[in-house]
């Protein structure tokens, strides 16, 4: 009879080293063009390069799903640190920010991935 794993659907949290976390941000912010052309279903070659351009510098390795999650929280922590300093105007739900999100929040600042995608007919 098999063990059962009563973790295997449990997220795993990794702590991202503070010079990792800042190459993610400026590779993404690099990639930024690359990822208002490329479809959803095909910026997974994006993601695997930034991964491997972390892996590359640093002694941390994430993998691709890893840098995109990490980004997405970093986003999300971006916003809500907006959301507080601006009082919430919105009254959208907030929580206390992140180490992470106040380090990152004048990295974030430009927005820069707030443009709109070039959709592409072929691709």
């Amino acid at each position: 009879m098999a063990a059962l794993n009563l973790n295997a659907n449990l997220p795993v949290y990794i702590q991202w080293p503070d010079d990792a976390a800042l190459t993610l941000i400026q590779r993404r912010r690099a990639y930024q063009p690359l990822f208002t052309t490329t479809r959803l279903h095909n910026q997974n070659q994006l993601w695997r390069g930034i991964a491997r351009d972390i892996r590359n510098n640093h002694i941390f390795r994430p993998t691709k799903k890893q840098c995109r999650e990490k980004w997405n929280a970093l986003k999300s922590g971006y916003e809500n640190l907006e959301r507080l300093i601006n009082r919430n105007p919105e009254g959208y739900p907030t929580r206390t920010p992140t180490l992470h999100d106040e380090r990152f929040h004048q990295e974030l600042s430009d927005e820069f991935w707030r443009v709109e995608r070039k959709y592409l007919l072929f691709n």
